[in-house]
């Protein structure tokens, strides 16, 4: 059986403590490993503020797994979701290689910026300095 590659997306509450969340996030991605799958990348995209409540939740931490695997990891790992209350929702997708170099090319913009945002408070604090010195 042929390996695909697959991201998945879940919440958790904001009301957990980071130890917590770190015990979780290792938790899902040892089902993965120990069902076969190999983790590409993990990634905590923050808090975030949701659409609508959800469980009286108004923001959550956003999490994205990036893994290959057989599809029958994912049934597994969508059982372990659905009975872990913690859980505020989750989405898993197939994610086909065009959407992955997409999604590298925007994650390559998305440092750009950050690095030019950077470099801009850098200089503007730089020259706030020198005229404060004049």
């Amino acid at each position: 059986m042929a390996e695909k590659r697959y991201e998945t997306t879940f919440l958790l509450p904001t009301t957990l403590a980071d130890d917590a969340l770190t015990t979780l996030v290792k938790h899902y991605q040892e089902v993965i490993t120990k069902n076969g799958g190999t983790m590409i990348d993990t990634e905590h995209w923050g808090i975030r503020r949701l659409a609508y409540p959800i469980e009286k939740h108004t923001n959550a931490h956003y999490y994205s797994l990036h893994y290959t695997a057989p599809s029958s990891v994912n049934a597994k790992l969508d059982r372990t979701f659905h009975l872990d209350e913690t859980i505020l929702r989750w989405l898993i997708l197939e994610m086909p290689d065009e959407n992955h170099k997409l999604r590298q090319a925007m994650k390559t913009r998305q440092e750009n910026v950050e690095a030019r945002r950077t470099a801009a408070a850098a200089a503007k604090l730089e020259s706030e300095a020198a005229n404060a010195a004049s």
